[in-house]
C-alpha cells in the first residue's frame, strides 16, 4: 500500500472586486514539484471583506518511500 505525507502552504494573494490579477503560482508549484511535492488541492479561504482574498492555500502531497 502506498503512503503519503501532506503539507499545506499559504501563498500571499490579493484579489478583490476591482482587481483581477492572476497569481503567479507556476513558479511556486515548479519549486515544490522539484522537491517531490504534487499539488493535491487549491483553496481560496472565505473572507468577510466584501469578496477579497488575501491568500491561497495549496495542499501538497508526496509519496513516502520506505
Amino acid at each position: 500500500m502506498k503512503k503519503y505525507e501532506y503539507k499545506t502552504v499559504e501563498m500571499p494573494f490579493k484579489q478583490c472586486m476591482f482587481s483581477r490579477e492572476d497569481p503567479d503560482i507556476d513558479r511556486f508549484l515548479n519549486e515544490e514539484g522539484a522537491c517531490g511535492w504534487r499539488l493535491r488541492q487549491i483553496i481560496l479561504p472565505a473572507s468577510s471583506n466584501f469578496g477579497e482574498t488575501e491568500k491561497i492555500l495549496a495542499i501538497l502531497e508526496r509519496e513516502i518511500t520506505v
